[in-house]
């Protein structure tokens, strides 16, 4: 018999950007970067929290990367959405190699390896505390991998969305660029949009807010960032509807 969650959030959507998984090397895969993150996600997922992730393509391809190769951004944008799908394996691979059930769902099919998104499925699944990765983002061009993640969150009933970064939360600035920037504990969903913070997209934001599911926005790269969270400690910025 599984042990309840003991306070803090039962359901949650992780998004995390393709970047993180290429570790230090700015591009392509890092096996022992991926190994962490993906007992991150395992300790998330204890106690029975059902856990959802979702994986941007930038470490392989992004779609404003197109023109540099002569595609359209249409294309770009299609190839960044199979970029995911290599990630979620990768992601997926080092989940299981830690002992903990994984499976990939994508929005569009790709092959036998990968199941195409189902809800049904998507719930048996969640109930049974494997972790889901869902890749191809959307399955439609012009959306990130935000907005991905903001309507998965919605379908598999998630209570909060993490969103894992580089930096520690929500600031007024970009504070890599600005030593004054200001970090907020909490900001409310119209404050982003009306700042044009950067930090998530307007349309993830308007999707989360019509259901009332927070954000919170947190440093990746801190071990136990994602399960404090999770267990209702203060960590990072709240992006409350």
């Amino acid at each position: 018999m599984r042990t309840a969650v003991p306070k803090g959030y039962s359901a949650a959507l992780l998004k995390i950007s393709g970047e993180a998984l290429a570790g230090d090397r700015g591009f392509g895969l890092d096996g022992s970067k991926i190994s962490w993150i993906a007992g991150e996600i395992i300790s998330a997922a204890e106690n029975g929290r059902k856990i959802g992730v979702v994986v941007g393509g930038g470490n392989i391809m992004r779609g404003i990367d197109s023109a540099s190769i002569g595609a359209v951004p249409l294309v770009g944008d299609e190839m960044g959405m199979v970029a995911t799908v290599i990630n979620s394996l990768a992601l997926k691979s080092a989940v299981e190699a830690q002992g903990h059930c994984c499976r990939v769902m994508s929005s569009f099919k790709v092959g036998m390896f990968v199941d195409v998104f189902s809800r049904e499925n998507l719930m048996t699944c969640l109930s049974r505390n494997e972790v889901v990765i869902f890749a191809g983002g959307t399955g439609n061009p012009c959306f990130t991998t935000d907005s991905a993640a903001a309507l998965r969150a919605v379908q598999m009933q998630a209570e909060v969305m993490i969103k894992a970064t580089q930096v520690d939360g929500v600031y007024d600035k970009d504070p890599r660029k600005y030593p004054d920037a200001c970090r907020f504990e909490s900001i409310s969903s119209d404050e982003v949009i009306q700042r044009r913070l950067k930090v998530i997209d307007a349309a993830s934001v308007e999707i989360l807010g019509r259901r009332l599911i927070p954000t919170i926005v947190l440093n990746l790269h801190v071990q136990g960032n994602i399960k404090n969270a999770l267990t209702g400690k203060k960590v990072g910025t709240m992006i409350v509807a």
